[in-house]
């Protein structure tokens, strides 16, 4: 997965008019180290934010979104500078309005000026309200939150008025044991206001997942060359994990199980470790004899529904 060319272009642009990518990889670092640090409080930081986590982000968001059929009017809350909204109209061009909720003056900044080298009259005319996810938002068909509401203080009391503004809530956090209990309590919260889940849980029975494990998936992002520089890495490649959730108001075709583990492919089977209908974990094995199955099973991906 790549960031769309226009996007990378306007990225590459900014790289260059900013400070030395010694300090902007000090920035990161430094960051990652507080987890309190926005990642746009300084010109830095921000080349940090464009050139490693917004691919990472993006991948991701991306990835989630193709669980969604259609959206006409997006609400990106705690937008950032709009990486989830590029994700967006990159898979629905029809996309019609998007408004944006950031508290960060410097983020909504930035995401105009990245805005501008978009051919999407979405994105090019969007919304930008400069206040928090806290403050009464307003409505819309879907809204999402990415990487966000690991960063507030009581996350689980704003989700019902999220859902009320919505008929579809899409939330992703970091791919992480503590990124996944944050995604447990939202789905059971979501349940108790009669939601219908669309991903990437077949059921909406308690969540099977027990102890230490955790249900989580992942994106490859393909590096570019100023990704490799900000985070020193020789691979062209590195893997985002995340987990989510999607709920809508209303019901959806249902599927019987997802796959939580990366397939492991043999010769002549597959096995699959799968989340059921039925609210267990199971673990299939497909064989050459059931060729239909069999070859769904060759070309199915860790997160696919099967």
């Amino acid at each position: 997965m790549q960031l769309p060319p226009k996007l990378q272009e306007a990225i590459d642009q900014i790289a260059q008019h900013s400070p030395s990518l010694k300090k902007a990889r000090e920035a990161l670092s430094q960051g990652y180290r507080e987890g309190r640090a926005s990642p746009f409080a300084d010109e830095a930081m921000r080349l940090a934010y464009l050139g490693s986590r917004m691919p990472a982000t993006y991948a991701a968001i991306h990835k989630v979104l193709q669980n969604v059929s259609s959206i006409h009017h997006l609400l990106d809350l705690g937008a950032g500078p709009g990486t989830a909204s590029w994700a967006a109209i990159d898979l629905f061009p029809m996309l019609e309005k998007i408004t944006l909720v950031e508290k960060s003056k410097e983020a909504i900044a930035l995401g105009q000026t990245l805005a501008k080298s978009s051919t999407s009259p979405a994105l090019q005319t969007a919304l930008w309200l400069n206040q928090s996810i806290t403050d009464p938002i307003p409505t819309a068909d879907a809204a999402i939150l990415s990487y966000v509401l690991n960063e507030v203080k009581d996350p689980l009391s704003l989700i019902e008025s999220f859902w009320n503004a919505v008929d579809l809530l899409i939330i992703i956090e970091p791919g992480t044991p503590r990124g996944f209990q944050l995604i447990r309590k939202i789905r059971q919260k979501l349940i108790d206001l009669n939601a219908h889940l669309i991903a990437p849980c077949p059921h909406a029975a308690a969540c099977p997942i027990q102890g230490s494990d955790w249900c989580h998936f992942s994106a490859r992002v393909e590096r570019t060359r100023l990704h490799r520089l900000l985070k020193e890495g020789s691979l062209g490649y590195e893997d985002e994990k995340f987990s989510y959730v999607i709920a809508s108001k209303t019901p959806c075709a249902p599927f019987s199980s997802r796959i939580i583990r990366q397939p492991q492919k043999q010769s002549g089977f597959v096995r699959l470790s799968v989340c059921a209908d039925s609210g267990k974990l199971e673990e299939k094995t497909v064989t050459r004899k059931n060729k239909e199955l069999y070859r769904k099973a060759r070309d199915a991906e860790w997160g696919d529904s099967f």
